[in-house]
C-alpha cells in the first residue's frame, strides 16, 4: 500500500533579549510576516468564539520561510530515504514564547520508513548530522540562528527547551482503507508512537498497554478518520480525504487547536522551571499565573462540536489540566509556607514587645514601690530591689516560653 504523511514538528523557546518581533526583522529577510484577511478573521469568528479567534489571529504573530526542497534521510538500517520539506513556521506567543514548526511531507510504500524519518527528525538532542546533513543545514541551522537572536545558546538541543525532542502533529494517508478496524488501530497506533505495532513481537509493547493507550487516547468520530493523542505526538490516519479536508486539518485543527494547547503546555513547564528554579520570585509567578488564566485560557474554544472534542483530545494527551492543577498546588503550598513564616515572625515580634512591655512595667512599679515605702533604705539598695524585678520578669518570660511550646 502507498502512503503519504504530512508532519509539523514543533518546538520552543523563550525570548530572552529584546522585543519577540524584533528578532524576525533581525534576520535579513529569512522569515516573512504573515498577515490575515479580514474575511478569515470574520470566518474564524463564526466558528470559533470570538476571544479565541482574536486571539489566535491577532495577538499571537505569525512568521514563515518557505522551502520547497528535497531532503536525503539515511534511514537506520542504512536505506536512503527522501522527505519535502515544505516549509518553516515560527509563532510568538504572549510572554515571549516562540513555538517552531517545520513542515514536511513524504511518500513510502512501508510506513516503518516514513515513522524512522520522524523518530530521526525530532530528535534534536540526538541530530546525527552525517545521516541528514541536508535537513541539519536546511532546518536546524536558521532556527538556531534564530533562538540564539532571542538570547539562547547556539545548540540544536535548546530548540526546544523543556524536553529532548520535537514534538509531532502528522497526518498519515492511506492509499486504501485498512483491511480491518483491527488494522486502522495498529496504523493508528504505530503513528503515535512511531513504531509499527506487532502482536506477537516479544520485544514490543505489550496487549494490555496497547489496549490502554486506544481506549483512553483514541478519538473516532467519522469511518474514514481516526486520531490518537499523545504526549508526543498527534496522529491521524486516514483515507479517501479530499485536499479541502486536509487543508482544514492543517490550518485549523494544527494551525489553531494543537498550537495553542501546545502553548498552554509550554507556558506551564516553563512557569514550573521558573518556580522550582528560583528564577522568579512567588509573587511574579502567581502574577504571571493569574494574567495567563485570565486573559489567555478559554474554557471552550468552538462553537462546533468536532473542534472542541479535538481540543480536549489534545489536552488531554499533553497533560494540560494535570500540569495546570500541578503548578496552582505548588504556588499554594508555597504561599501557605510563607505565611506560616510571616505569622511565626509576628508572633516572635509580639512576644518581645509584650516583654518589653511587661519590663517596664514592673520596672516602673519597683521604682514606685521603692520611693513610696523606702525599701533602698529600710532594706537594701534600690538597686537590689530592681535586680528581684529583674528575676521576676525572667522567671515570667520562661514560664510564657514553655506554655507556649506546650
Amino acid at each position: 500500500m502507498q502512503y503519504r504523511d504530512i508532519a509539523f514538528l514543533c518546538g520552543y523557546f523563550s525570548v530572552k533579549n529584546g522585543n519577540p518581533n524584533d528578532i524576525f526583522a533581525s534576520q535579513g529577510g529569512f522569515w516573512t510576516r504573515v498577515e490575515y484577511q479580514g474575511e478569515e478573521l470574520a470566518w474564524a469568528r463564526d466558528f470559533y468564539y470570538p476571544e479565541f479567534a482574536e486571539f489566535m489571529m491577532c495577538e499571537v504573530s505569525a512568521y514563515s520561510h518557505s522551502c520547497d526542497s528535497e531532503i536525503p534521510l539515511k534511514l537506520r538500517d542504512g536505506r536512503e530515504h527522501k522527505v519535502h520539506l515544505d516549509e518553516l513556521c515560527a509563532y510568538v506567543f504572549p510572554f515571549g514564547i516562540v513555538i517552531i514548526t517545520v513542515k514536511v511531507s513524504q511518500q513510502a510504500e512501508r510506513i516503518q520508513d516514513i515513522l524512522d524519518a520522524l523518530f530521526m527528525m525530532r530528535g534534536i538532542c540526538s541530530a546525527d548530522k552525517s545521516l541528514m546533513p541536508e535537513y541539519v543545514s536546511s532546518v536546524l541551522d536558521p532556527l538556531s540562528v534564530l533562538n540564539h537572536a532571542a538570547g539562547n545558546p547556539l545548540d540544536y538541543r535548546y530548540l526546544m527547551e523543556c524536553g529532548n525532542k520535537f514534538r509531532i502533529f502528522h497526518m498519515i494517508l492511506c492509499g486504501d482503507r485498512p483491511a480491518d478496524e483491527t488494522a486502522f488501530d495498529a496504523l493508528l497506533y504505530g503513528g503515535g508512537t512511531l513504531l509499527e505495532y506487532k502482536d506477537d513481537d516479544p520485544k514490543g509493547f505489550s496487549r494490555q498497554y496497547y489496549e490502554n493507550i486506544m481506549s483512553g487516547s483514541r478519538v473516532s468520530v467519522f469511518n474514514n478518520w481516526k486520531a490518537l493523542s499523545l504526549l508526543d505526538t498527534f496522529t491521524i490516519v486516514a483515507h479517501g480525504v479530499q485536499k479541502e479536508m486536509l487543508n482544514l486539518w492543517c490550518s485549523e485543527y494544527f494551525g489553531k487547536l494543537y498550537l495553542y494547547a501546545l502553548y498552554r503546555k509550554f507556558f506551564l513547564f516553563r512557569i514550573y522551571g521558573d518556580f522550582r528554579s528560583g528564577a522568579k520570585e512567588i509573587s511574579k509567578v502567581r502574577k504571571d499565573l493569574t494574567r495567563f488564566e485570565n486573559d489567555h485560557t478559554f474554557p471552550k474554544v468552538s462553537y462546533n462540536f468536532l473542534p472542541e472534542t479535538l481540543m480536549d483530545a489534545m489536552e488531554k494527551g499533553l497533560d494540560v489540566q494535570t500540569e495546570t492543577v500541578k503548578v496552582a498546588e505548588m504556588i499554594e503550598r508555597e504561599n501557605a509556607r510563607r505565611e506560616a513564616e510571616t505569622g511565626d515572625k509576628m508572633n516572635l515580634f509580639l512576644g518581645v514587645i509584650t516583654c518589653l512591655t511587661l519590663f517596664s512595667a514592673i520596672w516602673d512599679f519597683a521604682c514606685l514601690m521603692d520611693g513610696a515605702f523606702e525599701f533602698s533604705t529600710n532594706i537594701g539598695t534600690a538597686t537590689g530591689i530592681r535586680a528581684c524585678a529583674m528575676l521576676l520578669i525572667s522567671v515570667i518570660c520562661i514560664s510564657a516560653f514553655f506554655v507556649r511550646r506546650k
